[in-house]
C-alpha cells in the first residue's frame, strides 16, 4: 500500500540521501510539487561487451570444449537467454553437470546463441560457431593393395546354391576353385557359406610378392566345429595359416616347432574378425584376436614366405564374409598394414 506522510516533511530530511532503490533499480524521489529531491538512474538497453565463444576453436571429435556466454551492460542488468545446438537440435542437457563444458562426441555444426534482455530491450549477440568434421575414413583400394580380396560381391561361377569358383580382385589374379566332396558351397547376401563339404583352393602359384612377409584378415561366422581343424586360410609352400583348432582360433607360421599363436576361443555363431601375419624382416608371427587385440610371438628361423597354393573353407561350418591376403615384396614397405585392414573390416562389420 502507498506510504502516507502526515504533516509536513522538511526538505532537510533528504539532504544527505543520495539514492533510493526499488527492486534493484535506482528511482527518483519527488516532492508534492514534482520537484526532484533524489535523481534516478537512467534506464538503458543492453549493450554487449563480450561475445559468446566455443573454445578451443580447433576442437575436433573427442576434444573437450568450454562455452562462455560473453557479457553485456545495461539498466536493469541484462539477463542472458541462451541455447546450445548441434545441427539445429538443442543439446544444453548434454553439458557436464553444473559446468559449461562437454566432450565432442558427434560431428556437425555447434552453435551457441545468446540474447541479452532487460526491461528496455533485447539484443542478440553474435552466434558462436564450431564446425566439427566427421572423421576421414580411408578408402582402401583392395584391388591394388592385396594379392586377393573377396566378399559377398565377388564374382563367382555356378549358382547361389552351388558355387563352383570365386574370382577375387587383387594383384595375384587368383581363382578359388571348388574341390573336395559333400555339401555344396552357397552364396548369400553376407558371403559364402561352407557346410563341411566342398571347399576352395587356388591354382598353383609362384613368384608372389610375399618374400618379406604376408598377412591375412578374415571376417567370418563359424557355426560349429567341423570334422577336423577348420582351415579358414591354409595352403602349401612357406605360408601363413588361420585355423579353428578344437575350438581355439590360431595363426600358424611356417617354421616347424615354433607353435601356433592363439587368437582366442571360437565364439560359435558370432561374427568375428581375426588376422595373422608373418614378418620375415622381424621374424615375428602376429595377429588380431577375437577381441580385436594385437598379439604376437617370436617366429625365428623364418625364411622368405613363398605360398604355392591357398585353401579356404575346408572343414568349415560357417560363412566367410570377407577375406584379404596381402604380401610384402622384398625390401619394400607393406602396401597396406594389417591394422588398417582390420580397422576397415570392423567398420563394415
Amino acid at each position: 500500500m502507498p506510504v502516507e506522510i502526515i504533516g509536513e516533511v522538511h526538505p532537510a530530511l533528504f539532504s544527505e540521501l543520495s539514492a533510493v532503490h526499488y527492486r534493484g533499480v535506482k528511482v527518483a524521489v519527488l516532492n508534492a510539487r514534482g520537484e526532484v529531491l533524489v535523481n534516478a538512474e537512467k534506464l538503458t538497453p543492453p549493450t554487449i561487451t563480450a561475445q559468446p565463444t566455443i573454445l578451443p576453436l580447433t576442437a575436433t571429435l573427442g576434444d573437450s570444449i568450454t562455452l562462455t556466454l560473453g557479457a553485456a551492460t545495461g539498466l536493469p542488468v541484462p539477463v542472458a537467454n541462451w541455447d546450445f545446438t548441434l545441427n539445429g537440435v538443442s543439446i544444453k542437457s548434454r553439458l557436464d553437470q553444473g559446468m559449461m563444458t562437454m566432450e565432442l562426441a558427434d560431428p556437425g555444426e555447434y552453435l551457441l546463441s545468446v540474447d541479452w534482455t532487460n526491461t528496455q530491450d533485447s539484443v542478440r549477440a553474435e552466434t558462436a560457431v564450431l564446425t566439427v568434421a566427421a572423421p576421414v575414413i580411408p578408402v582402401i583400394d583392395y584391388a591394388a593393395v592385396t594379392l586377393a580380396y573377396l566378399d559377398a560381391a565377388s564374382t563367382f561361377a555356378g549358382t547361389q546354391t552351388d558355387v563352383t569358383s570365386i574370382s577375387p580382385i587383387g594383384q595375384g589374379k587368383f581363382v578359388f576353385s571348388r574341390t573336395g566332396s559333400g555339401n555344396a558351397i552357397q552364396h548369400g547376401e553376407t558371403g559364402f557359406t561352407f557346410s563341411g563339404g566342398y571347399y576352395l583352393q587356388t591354382q598353383v602359384l609362384s613368384g608372389l610378392a610375399t618374400t618379406d612377409g604376408m598377412f591375412a584378415v578374415a571376417d567370418l561366422t563359424i557355426n560349429s566345429y567341423g570334422a577336423y581343424s577348420g582351415q579358414l586360410l591354409d595352403g602349401t609352400g612357406t605360408t601363413l595359416k588361420l585355423r579353428n583348432s578344437s575350438g581355439t582360433l590360431q595363426a600358424v607360421g611356417p617354421v616347424s616347432g615354433m607353435g601356433a599363436l592363439s587368437l582366442g576361443a571360437t565364439p560359435y555363431g558370432a561374427r568375428i574378425i581375426i588376422s595373422g601375419q608373418i614378418d620375415d624382416v622381424l621374424d615375428v608371427l602376429s595377429g588380431h584376436d577375437v577381441s580385436g587385440g594385437l598379439v604376437s610371438v617370436a617366429h625365428t628361423g623364418l625364411t622368405d614366405p613363398a605360398p604355392t597354393r591357398f585353401i579356404t573353407g575346408r572343414y568349415l561350418n560357417g560363412t566367410l564374409h570377407r577375406l584379404a591376403i596381402v604380401g610384402r615384396p622384398e625390401g619394400q614397405n607393406w602396401p597396406i598394414t594389417m591394422p588398417e585392414v582390420v580397422a576397415d573390416f570392423r567398420r563394415g562389420a
